[in-house]
């Protein structure tokens, strides 16, 4: 089993002693790094990049997200939302990551009677940025969204036909499922390269420790050991001590 460890849990700490922390924690093989704000001019920084790749850690990057929205009605924000996950998508060729995941836009307030519309913005702008991505060499990995209004393709059936019919990788984010109401039955698509793991109590995005919420976290390692999933599960958690007792869990499970 491949299992990673989300910049999440450490986003309050320089990046080099995330690191460390992450390269020395047993059966972590992954980092995600976050491409945001404090760390975000990384990728711009050639001392920075030789220090990531001087590690043993392999990596997948979460884009940038913060004020973004591929799917907007702004021109100029949908373009500038592109251009700055195309530089994620850079920072990660750098750091030879193949995985890049993606936020895929908001329905705004102003949009909300145009909702189709919306989401066909949004699908022009995963178009453009499947094709910068794949000729990288990076897997574009679009991410469910949560219950929250106004967030893009909290239906994750509905995620699935797009990518489906875009031939893009989908990142399934299980606990956004959950708020969504899907059971992990529901869950699993050929699609889903990449997987962001944590618990919630079913009606918000809590990022809990396994085990902590009302996920069936048992049964979702079971529907996808079955099918022969063999991407990576990211332990997308808020502290390093969440992380490892997250781990614990999942050996009580004799999953690891």
């Amino acid at each position: 089993m491949k299992i990673g460890a989300s910049h999440l849990a450490s986003e309050d700490i320089p990046l080099e002693e995330s690191l460390e922390i992450f390269e020395a924690l047993n059966k972590i093989e992954y980092f995600e790094i976050t491409h945001e704000r404090p760390f975000r001019e990384i990728s711009d920084d050639k001392n920075m990049i030789d220090l990531i790749n001087s590690y043993e850690l392999k990596y997948t990057i979460h884009s940038a997200y913060t004020d973004l929205n591929i799917a907007s009605f702004n021109k100029a924000i949908q373009k500038a939302s592109i251009n700055e996950i195309e530089r994620s998508i850079d920072f990660a060729v750098d750091i030879d990551s193949d995985i890049v995941v993606i936020h895929p836009g908001i329905v705004s307030y102003t949009a909300r009677n145009q909702v189709d519309f919306v989401y066909s913005l949004g699908r022009d702008s995963l178009i453009e940025l499947k094709d910068y991505a794949y000729d990288r060499g990076v897997n574009p990995c679009i991410e469910n969204l949560p219950a929250i209004q106004g967030f893009m393709y909290q239906d994750i059936n509905l995620l699935n036909e797009t990518l489906t019919e875009l031939d893009m990788p989908m990142t399934l984010d299980i606990g956004h499922a959950h708020t969504a109401g899907f059971s992990p039955e529901e869950m699993y698509f050929d699609c889903v390269k990449h997987i962001h793991v944590h618990d919630n109590p079913g009606d918000d995005d809590t990022h809990l420790t396994l085990g902590e919420g009302s996920l069936a976290v048992n049964d979702f390692f079971d529907v996808f050991m079955s099918k022969g999933y063999d991407g990576i599960y990211m332990l997308e958690l808020h502290s390093v001590d969440s992380i490892k007792k997250s781990l614990e869990y999942m050996k009580e499970l004799k999953v690891i």
